[in-house]
């Protein structure tokens, strides 16, 4: 079987190890992890992609991504089927099954989950791969665009309002996939902990879900495969999503 994956920058360690041991040909292609802070964007991206795949001869595209915001909401199939995990975000997928995610957060809320993948790709650069907290800059970035638009105090209630998200946590989990630079990804998890106030914890990851996905393994409900002229859509119920 010939494969295309479209997936997020994130899982890129995780999913060339599982297409590495795949019986399947895979070809890769990922998206910018910043897509994700725009879901509208994220779906028109992930149907571009899906159409270019048009008449490349392959028997399935998969997605590596979850509902993600509903930034797959209404991803069509044209000629060729597609699967997709069914997982509200990437999380299930550094677990290894939806039981795993539920039990995790309804077990430890309050939780903000680190992957190898995320500390390494989240400023949306597929190249740069650094390790360290760009939330300051971004911040300061974003409060001399507000200040130029709004002025300075405006700026200064519209940033204090926009740092609040991460008030509503306590924990910061580092999920270990034992792939690249553990002690690095460790320790930057640590010292955010540290700098927030707030609890540290390590999760073993699992990576059986993705090499399930890249293995073509996909008979049970934790994959959602739809035919050609059928659309993604959120099933609101535990199964995540359905076939329209």
């Amino acid at each position: 079987m010939k494969i295309k994956v479209i997936a997020c920058e994130a899982l890129t360690r995780e999913i060339r190890l599982a297409s590495a041991r795949s019986p399947h040909v895979i070809d890769i292609e990922y998206l910018a992890f910043g897509l994700h802070n725009t879901p509208d964007d994220l779906r028109k991206t992930i149907q571009e992609k899906i159409d270019a795949s048009e008449g490349q001869g392959y028997d399935c595209i998969v997605l590596g991504y979850g509902l993600c915001s509903r930034g797959t909401a209404n991803i069509q199939a044209r000629s060729i089927p597609i699967v997709i995990p069914r997982a509200h975000d990437c999380i299930t997928f550094f677990l290894g099954s939806r039981a795993r995610y539920d039990e995790e957060f309804s077990t430890h809320p309050g939780t903000y989950y680190y992957s190898p993948g995320w500390i390494e790709r989240k400023e949306g650069d597929v190249q740069q791969g650094l390790i360290e907290d760009v939330q300051a800059r971004a911040y300061e970035d974003k409060y001399r665009e507000y200040v130029e638009k709004y002025g300075e105090d405006n700026a200064k209630f519209l940033i204090e309002q926009e740092q609040q998200w991460y008030q509503h946590y306590t924990r910061a989990a580092f999920i270990n996939m034992d792939l690249g630079d553990v002690a690095a990804y460790r320790k930057f998890t640590q010292d955010l902990a540290n700098d927030r106030g707030w609890e540290y914890s390590e999760i073993q990851g699992d990576v059986s879900l993705l090499q399930r996905l890249a293995n073509g393994d996909w008979a049970d409900d934790a994959f959602l495969k739809i035919e050609p002229g059928q659309k993604i859509t959120e099933s609101f119920d535990p199964k995540v999503l359905k076939a329209e």
